[in-house]
């Protein structure tokens, strides 16, 4: 009696030239050898169909299978595996993207097992944009934003979607592209930028860069703030009131002759001193 389990995942949306990795474990519950038929068919939907994927199989015969897969060969894969009698055997398969695949590129691998039983797996290979974090000095994150944009556009590298330095994060510019391998070798030479943090982000995981909360509510009765904006530009006073549905706050002016309230708007001032409703700094 022959047991497939299938550990992986059916959709996949990894950046070109990434690996979707996936294993077969052949359980073989009999009391005798059992012959597996194994099969891998792909079916390729490509902007650029001269493109090749790479298809490994390990695990299923003594030496490792390597494989092309183009729209013009390798679209059936056969193979046989032996599995001795009450025993397991985990067949590895990583299918890479090619590098120069861009987004919206697909390929479907259909994965067959033939025994005493029949067994099949569609898997989806999906090509997006990945985001990748790129180390930065502190205060140079966006002269290093603009130099990569800069040089993107010049070397005409496609692949790169945006360049991100959000105001919030100290020492890191985030780029969006399909081509994770080609960050590297661009920021090289650009004033500020110390490297390429190893591994790939997606949008959700720096979504709350994207759509910061309203300064309001990173300030509190009591604080000490300097006004950026306006007639008192300059002037330095303390929050003694938030209105956070009209995004604004009250302040009270140090140098006034007479202590009269001014609603701004949040972005209108800095925080330069926590303090208390009491009215004492931090």
């Amino acid at each position: 009696m022959l047991e497939v389990e299938f550990n992986g995942k059916e959709d996949f949306r990894i950046p070109s030239g990434r690996p979707a990795e996936m294993i077969i474990i052949l359980k073989n519950r009999s009391g005798n050898k059992e012959k597996v038929g194994m099969s891998v068919e792909s079916d390729l939907h490509m902007k650029n169909m001269d493109l090749e994927w790479r298809l490994e199989i390990e695990g299923a015969a003594k030496e490792k299978i390597d494989l092309l897969v183009t729209k013009d060969e390798n679209h059936v894969v056969t193979l046989e595996a032996e599995i001795p009698k009450n025993r397991n055997k985990d067949i590895f398969i990583r299918i890479t993207s090619p590098k120069a695949s861009e987004i919206g590129d697909y390929a479907v691998f259909r994965i067959g097992v033939s025994n005493n039983v029949s067994w099949s797996k569609e898997v989806k290979i999906m090509i997006e944009s990945a985001i990748i974090a790129v180390k930065t000095s502190i205060g140079q994150e966006v002269h290093v934003a603009r130099d990569i944009a800069m040089r993107a556009k010049i070397k005409s590298i496609k692949e790169i979607y945006a360049v991100l330095a959000p105001y919030n994060l100290k020492g890191y510019v985030f780029v969006e592209t399909s081509r994770p391998d080609k960050i590297l070798s661009l920021i090289r030479g650009i004033k500020g930028a110390k490297g390429v943090v190893r591994g790939e982000m997606k949008m959700e995981d720096i979504r709350h860069y994207l759509t910061p909360a309203p300064a309001v509510t990173r300030m509190a009765k009591g604080d000490i703030v300097e006004l950026v904006e306006g007639p008192f530009k300059g002037e330095h006073a303390r929050v003694i009131d938030i209105d956070e549905a009209k995004n604004e706050i009250t302040v009270e002016l140090f140098e006034a002759m007479v202590p009269i309230p001014i609603t701004v708007k949040a972005e209108a001032v800095r925080v330069i001193e926590r303090g208390d409703e009491n009215g004492t700094g931090s």
